[in-house]
């Protein structure tokens, strides 16, 4: 009963990060559609955020613009199976938190691989701080930096925990050794 439960719990979790998958990929490309067809450029709070719209050849703030987009598409599609495969492989034991993690960063991953194929390139069109050039980007960018955040905090919470559990195991041999 009990383990049954357990793999229902599972399975919900599965469910909702398919879901937050979805909803994510939808916002993405839809984004990705206003901005293409407005031709978008405005600015939103001055000196601070601007929507102007940019096609980028490349991969992550630009790097290797010129090169042949289906290098960039086929290690995009390599980074994605990996990711899915772990899912499927671990989602028995990964955690609610790390589950919806590992669902935003494939979200955007499958964001930007979509681009990569239908479009030959990547939509970008989100343009924070311009006087000191940070790179444009779209959500599904945003996804990728979201997921990773979320994942190095749940190692950090893991770890941290890890090292009050051997903390504590240290205090208790020294209070029983002392005896």
């Amino acid at each position: 009963m009990m383990l049954k439960l357990k793999e229902q719990r599972k399975n919900n979790i599965l469910k909702i990060g398919l879901i937050i998958f979805v909803i994510l990929v939808a916002i993405d490309q839809i984004s990705k559609i206003i901005a293409i067809n407005t031709n978008i450029n405005m600015t939103i709070i001055d000196n601070i955020l601007n929507f102007r719209l940019i096609f980028n050849k490349g991969i992550a703030f630009g790097i290797g613009q010129g090169q042949n987009i289906g290098t960039f598409a086929v290690t995009n599609l390599i980074v994605l199976g990996i990711i899915i495969r772990f899912i499927w492989l671990q989602k028995e034991r990964i955690d609610a938190l790390t589950m919806c993690s590992l669902f935003i960063i494939l979200a955007g991953g499958v964001g930007n691989f979509i681009d990569r194929v239908f479009r030959g390139q990547v939509v970008d069109f989100i343009e924070t701080f311009p006087k000191i050039h940070f790179p444009i980007f779209n959500i599904a960018d945003i996804c990728i930096v979201v997921g990773w955040i979320m994942i190095a905090y749940t190692f950090a919470r893991y770890t941290y925990k890890e090292v009050l559990v051997k903390k504590d195991e240290r205090n208790n041999n020294n209070i029983g050794g002392s005896n």
